[in-house]
């Protein structure tokens, strides 16, 4: 038994150089994994002309359903680019001005801080589509850019 623990103190150097290097090759840039993109600035919700923001609950399966299904494309869309998706836990205080957030994901569009409308939940990606079809035209309204097509996803 002694021989074995012998063996692994003298290994141990070595256990922690490999541990060591392999974390250095994962993460490169200061803690952040190769590949992914730093992380956007953040949107003032009360003064960005549009926004669409999710509010949700940390373990909600729907939200991370959304995230699944629709998230990935969305911000490369044409209303992705409109109005970016905003993530928020519905204890967040900058969300504090929006009432009434009963279910998990509910999608608020903001247009300049003021909700345009909203999007209860999430039963699929042709149904949010489709809502957000009809949220989409009350934004380019609201904007004075009524003569923009509706784009649809990618």
């Amino acid at each position: 038994m002694s021989g074995f623990i012998s063996m692994l103190r003298s290994r141990c150097p070595i256990t922690l150089f490999l541990s060591l290097a392999l974390l250095i090759a994962l993460f490169p840039a200061g803690g952040r994994a190769q590949g992914t993109a730093p992380a956007a600035p953040p949107i003032d919700l009360a003064t960005a002309p549009a926004v669409l923001v999710m509010i949700g609950d940390p373990g909600c399966p729907y939200c991370a359903r959304f995230e699944r299904e629709v998230a990935p494309g969305y911000q490369a869309s044409e209303d992705g680019q409109l109005a970016p998706l905003v993530r928020r836990d519905r204890r967040d205080a900058d969300i504090a001005f929006i009432p009434r957030v009963v279910y998990s994901p509910t999608f608020i569009m903001l247009v300049r801080g003021r909700e345009v409308g909203r999007i209860v939940g999430y039963a699929g990606v042709d149904l949010f589509w489709m809502q957000l079809a009809g949220l989409m035209s009350d934004v380019r309204l609201a904007l004075g850019r009524s003569d923009l097509s509706a784009p649809r996803r990618l």
